[in-house]
Formats: C-alpha cells, structure tokens, sequence
C-alpha cells in the first residue's frame, strides 16, 4: 500500500524547543491504545523513515501491506514499491521509478487520492525530534456524496438555465443567492450590475434612479387615515407626488420612498393596496415602448424568495397585431357580407324584372285580343243602331248581331280571364319573392302559380315544364324563398341547360318522405322532396363541386353573375331548413334534390355584434410594479 501523504518542500520544518521527556512505560501504552482506537489508519515514522507503529485500522484499510509486526522497520520508499507490486498504485503503473521520486518530494502534505476502488484521504505530520505520523481516512462515501451533489447541481443549474426567461432566488434577507444567465437582463440590468447590487433595495434603489418607477403615482383615495398611520412614511409619499406636476420627475426623497413602496409588498400582511410578493402578473419595463414581463413568486418558508420571469412582448406584440388583424378581417368580412347581399337583392330584382317584363309579354296577346274584340264590338254595334234609324231590323239581322255580340263576349271574356289569372299569379310570386314572411301555403296550386308566372321564361324558348305534385300536400314555410328557389332553378337551366334554338323537357315532382326514427324526446320531422330536372347537356364534372359557390359562373361574358345557385343554396339549407343536392353529368341532363321539412324552422335569434378585442396597455414602466 502507497503511504498518500503529501509533503511540502518549501514549508520549514517547525522549531523544535527543548527535548521532551521520555514517557513512562504507563503513558506509552496509553498512548499506544489511544491510537489503536483511532478510526483513521495510523503509521508513525521515526526519524529515519522507518516504520515504528502501525494500528489495527492500517491493516484493515490495507490487507495487502505487510502483516503487523513484520512492518516495523519498513521505510516509506519501501512501502511504496511494496504497493506498487502489489497493484494498489495503478497510476504508477506507467513509471514507477518517476512515481516514487515525486512521492518522496511531496511528503508532509495532505492529499486525497484513490488506491484500489476506493478513496483515501492522508495527512501527514511531521513530530517533534524527527519522524513523521502518517493518518488515512476513507472518504469514499464522502466523495459518492459530494460527486452526487455535483451532479444534482449540475442538473439543477441545467434546469435553471433552461427556464424560459429568468429565474432567480433570494434570501429572507432579500440577498440574491442564485439567478439565471437571463434574468439580469429581463430586468434590462447586467451581471456585473447585480453583483454590485446584490440584493433587493440596492437593485431597486438603481431601478428608481434610472426612472422605472417615475410613473408611478399612488391614489390616495384606496388609504384610509389607519392604513396612512401605520406606515409611518406613506403620508409623506402622498404628499409629495400631490405636490409633484405630471411633467415633472420625482425628488430623490419620492424615489426612496418609492423603492420603500416596491418592498412593502413583502411585508406578512402585504402592502396597504392589496398586493404582495408572492404571486403572479405582468410588468412593463422601460416605459410603453419597452419590454412586457411575465412573473411568478412564490416564497419559501425559512428560505426566502424564488421568483420567475419571462420576456412576452413578442407575444404581446403579436396578439395585438393579431387583434388588429382580425379586426381589419371582421370589417372586410362584413363589407363583403354587405356587398354579396346586395349583389343578392340586385339579383332577386333583376328575377323579378325579368319576370315583370315575361308577364307583360304574356299579358300583351289577351289584352290585345280583348282590345281587338271591343273595338269590333263598337263599331258592329254603331252599325246596327245606324241600322234600327231607318227601321226594324229583320229577324235574321237581329240573330246574326246577337250571336256576334255573344261570340265577341266570350272572347273577350276568355283573354280576361287568362290575362286574370296570369296577374294573379304574378301578384302572388312577386309579392312572395319581396316579402319573408311565413305562411301555410298549398303545394300543388303554388307551383302552378310559379309555371304561370314564369311561363314567358320556358314556354318562350320552346321548353315544356310539367308539374307532378300530390293534391292536399301543405307545407308551413316561406314562400318567397321557396318561389325564389324554383324561379332560379327554372332561370338557370332556361340559360345554361341548352343550346340557343333548341327546345328541352323540364319538371318539378314532389314527393312526401318517410319520416325517419325521431330522437330520443324528439317529434318526428316530416319532409318532402322536391325535384327539379332538365334533359339538357349537363355540367361538366371539374365544374359540379363549384356550382353553389359564389359568384362561379361559366357565362360571365354573357351577363351572369354567379349568385343564382349560392342564392339557392343558401335559402335551401338556411331559410327553408332542408338540403340540396345535384346530380349531372355532360349530355345525361341536371337534376337538383331538395329535401324540405313540412314546417320550416324558426329563423335563429339573431346574435349580438362581436365586441372589439381591447388590448390596453397594463400599466406604467415599472420593474416591480
């Protein structure tokens, strides 16, 4: 086994004084048993560096040196190659000879090293009248314990270091002991600044003369007379700040008494305003155009403070950019709103214009006729009263004018009653189309009235429109968005379903559907499905997912808008409650399925403008507010 101590050339040997006396044999073996009951190893050297004692716990610590007894009279040299050879020296391993020239230079002075798998301390002392006492202790188990706390500090400074912003503790003194790499600067401090500020109202008392907490101005309002008297200084503060104009920066008396302000917090009871150390918040530092910071204090009874910061402006920043973002959004978003529903009403006019024009068209052939026919009627009957002025007339005069007269009624009482009937109908439509009103309405004859008024629309072009609807069939809906629905539909395949000239088969057919299983304390919901169909040339397949968008046309150059089918869309699934769907395909013809319940759904309530997102500033400048 290597003796580890380690000796100092440079340190002079002690003065020795006069020569001690030589101990009695009793007090020698006291001292020989004091030393076997050391729990250190212990070997003393007399003055030729030959082994004169070695205790129990030598041995123990060391089984491979020599045995007791046979030890004595060893040198330290030969020691050493004694525990080289025997392996307990590996870093010796290399130069042996180097190794125990520069362990017999370092005697006297103590080292720790390891020999085997474990750790030894060794003092070495050099005694009085020469020789050395050689003491090892095992520090395995302190080194395990300290080389664990390394490696937990380690990972705790890791983890503090790898808190997002800043961390810091302080004491009950409000010394900071420890803080991140970050946290100086969140405060817009430095390093070198808190190590020459190293606790709390050093720091804020450099806070307040730099400015931070210049804005802060207190209302005297939330102190009452016993709050202002038990903070002997408060009165003083208020007094001073109302004295104090705004543009004005605070007395060096108010700055201190500011920094007092900021430490009240910390007080078991808080601060008169409320507010106390441990919690949470947001602080502005550097004014309106500095940093926003993020905290969070906790306390630690005994222990102190540990508190935690993080630098949010960005963030900040971004959410109010966002906000006005969403703002400027919700406003286009409204005024494109506003424009599609006037693009819509100017397309529901323009519907009903072009049904006004239809019907005035249709309306023209029996007015005419009917005109016509009283005209005749006039003039056969001056005739005839020209006739009676010379005389009778004769029986078979008088029969010709009467079945005349009868034949002409009955004409005119046919175009009346057609151009009626068409006015009706027209009134009904378009008094449905500019109204939103609810209704129960019958089925059948409403659709009638539809192909009537549009009747200009298909019959025109040379189209048939067939209506094949159950009689007795009611429905509890809207009218008009059912007729703007049907006079799109018809308006559309009218336009887009066929080649100019060409002639085509249009048709409504309704049909009541099964009323699916209800939900659990739900009435079932009765419906219908309307079906409206062309034998026309189809939609193209890349252009079937796009029809009910807004404004997709495939006939922009040609005046169409593109609002027709959103308009159907949206009056189907909104207004009406129901679905829509299409089914096309180029030269196969388009057929459009609505799906309606029987009684239409409320309208929903209409819901409360969004309020604005208000982003105020939170507060002043200040670092601890």
């Amino acid at each position: 086994m290597t003796a580890h101590g380690d000796t100092d050339p440079s340190k002079a040997p002690r003065a020795q004084g006069p020569a001690a006396p030589e101990p009695s044999p009793a007090m020698a073996a006291q001292l020989y048993a004091v030393l076997q009951r050391f729990s250190q190893a212990i070997v003393v050297f007399g003055p030729d560096d030959r082994v004169v004692f070695a205790n129990d716990r030598y041995h123990e610590m060391f089984p491979r040196s020599p045995a007791p007894g046979v030890i004595l009279g060893w040198r330290f040299e030969d020691l050493l190659r004694h525990s080289i050879a025997a392996g307990q020296v590996p870093q010796a391993e290399a130069d042996p000879e180097a190794y125990i020239a520069r362990r017999l230079s370092q005697r006297g002075i103590a080292r720790e090293g390891l020999i085997g798998d474990r750790w030894y301390r060794a003092v070495e002392e050099r005694i009085p009248g020469g020789g050395i006492v050689l003491s090892y202790s095992d520090i395995t188990d302190r080194r395990a314990v300290e080389e664990e706390l390394r490696r937990k500090s380690a990972i705790l400074s890791a983890a503090m270091e790898a808190v997002p912003g800043g961390f810091m503790v302080m004491d009950e003194r409000f010394n900071f002991v420890v803080w991140s790499r970050n946290w100086p600067a969140i405060g817009g401090a430095t390093d070198e600044i808190i190590r020459a500020y190293p606790n709390m109202p050093d720091l804020a008392r450099w806070q307040s003369r730099r400015g931070d907490y210049d804005a802060i101005r207190l209302d005297p309002a939330q102190f009452d007379a016993q709050a202002v008297a038990a903070v002997p200084w408060l009165g003083r503060l208020l007094a001073l700040q109302a004295a104090r104009p705004q543009q004005l920066t605070p007395s060096d008396e108010e700055r201190e008494l500011l920094v007092q302000w900021q430490l009240l917090r910390y007080r078991a009871e808080g601060r008169p305003d409320g507010e106390r150390a441990e919690g949470s918040g947001t602080i502005h530092i550097g004014g309106e155009d500095g940093r926003i910071v993020e905290f969070r204090r906790n306390r630690m009874p005994g222990l102190g403070w540990v508190s935690i910061y993080n630098d949010v402006t960005e963030r900040y920043r971004h959410e109010e950019e966002t906000a006005r973002a969403h703002a400027e959004t919700a406003r286009a978003l409204q005024e494109l709103r506003d424009t599609q529903e006037s693009l819509v009403q100017a397309e529901k006019l323009a519907s009903l214009g072009e049904l006004v024009a239809g019907v005035a068209h249709e309306l023209n052939t029996p007015v005419g006729i009917s005109y016509t026919a009283a005209t005749f009627l006039a003039d056969r009957l001056r005739e005839f009263r020209d006739d009676l002025a010379n005389g009778p007339p004769r029986r078979t005069a008088l029969m010709d004018f009467l079945d005349l007269v009868e034949e002409t009624a009955n004409l005119m009482t046919v175009n009346a009653g057609r151009a009626s009937r068409l006015v009706q109908s027209f009134k009904n439509i378009a008094v449905d189309q500019t109204s939103d009103e609810r209704r129960v309405l019958s089925l059948k004859p409403y659709l009638e009235e539809i192909a009537i008024s549009l009747g200009p629309q298909w019959k025109r072009p040379g189209h048939v429109l067939t209506i094949d609807c159950p009689a007795g069939l009611v429905l509890d809906t809207y009218p008009g968005a059912l007729s703007q629905v049907l006079t799109n539909l018809i308006v559309n395949a009218t336009l887009h379903a066929y080649a100019p000239g060409q002639a085509g088969r249009l048709s409504i057919t309704v049909s009541p559907l099964p009323s699916p299983a209800p939900a659990a304390g739900r009435a079932p919901v009765e419906h219908v499905e309307i079906l409206f169909a062309d034998d026309g040339k189809g939609i193209p397949a890349d252009a079937l997912p796009r029809i009910f968008d807004p404004f997709f046309t495939t006939r922009r150059g040609a005046g169409s808008t593109g609002l027709g089918l959103n308009i159907v869309f949206n009056l189907v699934t909104r207004t009406l409650g129901g679905r829509i769907e299409v089914d096309s395909a180029p030269g196969r013809g388009t057929r459009f399925f609505l799906r309606l319940p029987k009684v239409a759904p409320q309208p929903p309530a209409a819901a409360p403008p969004t309020a604005p997102v208000d982003l105020a500033p939170i507060g002043p400048a200040s670092t601890a507010r």
